[in-house]
């Protein structure tokens, strides 16, 4: 490093009130004339930006991996899910994947609503509901997204009861569903039972999902239900089902069958 007889005039102070120029005498590095003030703020910048980097890639990594660690599913198989992996045999499916990316698009701007998928068991609702969390958790944006199968999740804090060291208590859920950005609730009305029963969904189920629903008002909830809205408003509080149909999109699948028995010779 040799100082040599020219100055930087890019460095100011105060002093009562006046603007001043401080010089800032120069110097050859690297076979290039520079100032070393100026090359001091050019790597703090640099450092500051990097440090910067590190910590979105470090937030982002703990957001994006929420939906990796946290999900509860029984079918392994949703997670290969992606709406290109997902067949458009008919109109209707044709049209429903139109819909879901359209609403892909509206809640990567920004916007909250809730959404739907009803229908026919194994027509492809929770491959849509997955595609959709997925591409949500993939663009970036450091969202919090979560794909909880409703009854895994109440046997999980069932067994809790009896299992002292498990994590999965009504505590953990209610937090975990409550504060997500992106939530999926899959298979609603499952955890009843088969739906020819009639049966009711008990205080306890109807407590949790209304706790986590009345903490989402305003964020996006993403439901799948084989049940219509009759045996919804039979099965469950009409205040939690209207919670769950706030601002609601529908993607309704009346004619699509059941995809996982389709072909069977009996």
């Amino acid at each position: 490093m040799v100082l040599i007889s020219k100055y930087c005039n890019n460095h100011c102070y105060i002093k009562n009130g006046e603007k001043h120029v401080k010089l800032s005498q120069m110097m050859m590095l690297g076979g290039k004339e520079c100032c070393p003030r100026c090359e001091l703020n050019r790597i703090n910048e640099k450092l500051e930006d990097e440090v910067q980097q590190q910590f979105n890639k470090d937030s982002n990594s703990k957001t994006y991996n929420i939906f990796k660690n946290h999900s509860i599913l029984t079918d392994k198989t949703i997670l290969g899910a992606t709406f290109e992996n997902y067949k458009t045999e008919t109109l209707e499916e044709r049209k429903n994947k139109k819909n879901c990316l359209q609403v892909l698009e509206r809640l990567k701007k920004g916007e909250v609503f809730n959404v739907l998928l009803q229908g026919n068991p194994g027509a492809g609702k929770s491959h849509l509901a997955y595609s959709l969390l997925k591409a949500l958790n993939e663009s970036g944006a450091g969202v919090t997204c979560l794909f909880v199968n409703v009854e895994e999740m109440i046997r999980l804090i069932k067994d809790s009861f009896n299992n002292k060291q498990s994590k999965f208590t009504e505590q953990y859920f209610v937090k975990l569903l409550s504060e997500v950005d992106y939530l999926v609730l899959d298979d609603i009305g499952a955890e009843t039972g088969a739906i020819e029963t009639g049966k009711t969904a008990t205080d306890f189920v109807q407590r949790i999902l209304y706790a986590v629903t009345s903490a989402r008002q305003d964020k996006v909830t993403i439901s799948t239900t084989n049940l219509s809205s009759n045996i919804l408003f039979t099965m469950y509080d009409k205040k939690l089902v209207s919670r769950l149909l706030k601002k609601p999109e529908f993607i309704l699948f009346k004619e699509t069958q059941d995809k996982r028995i389709s072909g069977m010779p009996f």
